[in-house]
C-alpha cells in the first residue's frame, strides 16, 4: 500500500538530467517538483483529458470521409467546414466528458471550432460565388441570415 507520496531514486545521464532540469511548468523548481510535471506531462499526453490526443482520434475518425469530400468536385466549403466542426466538437466532448458542471468548460473548449464554423457561414454568405456543391445552399444560408438579424 502506497503511502501519501513515494520516495524514489534515479540515476539520469547529464542529458537526461538537463532535460528534466530544463522543465518549466507550474512553477516547478525542485527535482521533485519537476518528475511531477515530467509525470503529469506524459499523462497529459496519453490520457482522454489531452485535446490534442482526442482530435488526432476523431480526425483520424473522419479522414475517410474528409478525403472523399476533397476529392469529389464541385467541392464544398460548407462540407468541410462541418467536417471539421464535427471533428473538433467530438475532441471537446472527449476531453470536457468528465467535468463538473460539464457546460461551461465544453462552451470553453468547443467554442474555437464553432467561431471558426461561423466565419466560414459568413464567407459563404458573403461571396459572389462561394465553393458549394450547390449554388442554391449560398442562397437559402444568406436568406436565413438576413431573417435571423432582421429579428
Amino acid at each position: 500500500m502506497l503511502n501519501k507520496s513515494q520516495s524514489i531514486s534515479a540515476r539520469l545521464s547529464a542529458e537526461d538530467y538537463a532535460y528534466l532540469m530544463s522543465i518549466d511548468r507550474n512553477g516547478a523548481v525542485t527535482q521533485s517538483e519537476k518528475v511531477r510535471e515530467l509525470i503529469a506531462m506524459a499523462r497529459e499526453s496519453v490520457g482522454v483529458e489531452s485535446f490534442a490526443r482526442a482530435y488526432l482520434a476523431s480526425n483520424e475518425t473522419m479522414l475517410p470521409i474528409k478525403t472523399r469530400c476533397a476529392d469529389e468536385e464541385p467541392r464544398s466549403l460548407l462540407v468541410e467546414a462541418l467536417l471539421e466542426l464535427v471533428s473538433e466538437g467530438a475532441a471537446a466532448i472527449q476531453v470536457c466528458a468528465d467535468q463538473q458542471p460539464v457546460a461551461p468548460v465544453l462552451e470553453q473548449k468547443s467554442l474555437p471550432a464553432v467561431e471558426a464554423f461561423l466565419e466560414k457561414i459568413l464567407l459563404i454568405a458573403l461571396q459572389q460565388e462561394p465553393r458549394l456543391a450547390d449554388p442554391q445552399t449560398a442562397e437559402r444560408i444568406r436568406h436565413r441570415l438576413k431573417m435571423l438579424l432582421e429579428r
